[in-house]
């Protein structure tokens, strides 16, 4: 049993090393930096990467990842700008959760936070 236990440990170890390798791609993060996305992001607390919705709660207003962009492109860096991509939030994450593209003009942002 306990050779077994010690298989299944090195297993799950291993899909959560091949997970972090596909994490998706920040829209905020200077390397893969998107403004409207990252505006969005910031906004309603999460993005659409691969048709899923990835809450996040960011630290700082959309200036400061604007900077550090700014600053990393400044270093010589090139980043590969995440897409916009649309997604349905998760129900009860914003009342009415519907559908919703992140970017671009004329962008629709139909879920509204609860309460605000």
């Amino acid at each position: 049993m306990k050779k077994s236990a010690t298989v299944t440990l090195a297993a799950v170890a291993a899909m959560g090393v091949a997970a972090r390798g596909q994490q998706p791609a920040d829209p905020c993060e200077t390397a893969t930096f998107n403004g409207k996305v990252c505006q969005a992001a910031v906004r309603h607390h999460g993005y659409c990467s691969q048709g899923t919705w990835m809450p996040m709660t960011y630290q700082n207003s959309y200036p400061y990842y604007y900077d550090l962009y700014r600053d990393y492109i400044a270093s010589g860096s090139s980043p590969t700008a995440v897409p916009a991509e649309t997604c349905r939030r998760p129900h009860g994450f914003w009342t009415g959760a519907h559908a919703v593209r992140h970017g671009g003009f004329g962008s629709t942002h139909a879920g509204h936070r609860a309460g605000g």
